[in-house]
């Protein structure tokens, strides 16, 4: 399994989140700590499948949601320099340009999947999230199943 309490991750929902592949390959490699985002999403969130965005368009992994911080940029930058956010100071301001708040994911224990996955095998019309997305109980263990 994934984590034993998988298809209900604890402290949330589980979320479908596009990133770019420079960043998840930095995540996936450990040295980002730290997931930027000018909006996040209602429901707690416990649970990332990371969808690696153009060119790579697959399914790389699982990172379970720590914290998230919802403040200043510059308060944000504090973040991305001490838990390794993978930005530089011009690249994160220039993120949350003309936003006074923005959104730090504090990332935990990461899971990679055995091979990268294309979601549209596992989840049927799949779209690319803009940002993020929900996913269904039988959405998260289809990915259980296929991933690890």
């Amino acid at each position: 399994m994934l984590f034993p309490e998988c298809s209900q991750p604890q402290g949330g929902r589980a979320v479908l989140l596009s990133i770019k592949p420079k960043y998840s390959d930095l995540i996936l490699s450990t040295e980002k700590g730290v997931e930027f985002r000018r909006s996040w999403a209602r429901e707690d969130v416990g649970l990332i499948v990371i969808y690696a965005s153009s060119p790579q368009q697959r399914l790389v992994a699982t990172v379970r949601v720590e914290d998230v911080i919802h403040t200043s940029p510059s308060k944000l930058w504090e973040y991305c320099r001490s838990h390794g956010g993978g930005l530089t100071r011009q690249e994160l301001f220039d993120y949350f340009s003309g936003k006074p708040k923005g959104y730090a994911v504090i990332l935990g224990t990461v899971r990679k999947m055995r091979k990268p996955i294309d979601p549209g095998s596992l989840m049927a019309n799949f779209s690319p999230p803009q940002s993020f997305r929900y996913l269904t109980e039988v959405e998260l263990k289809s990915i259980e199943s296929a991933g690890f």
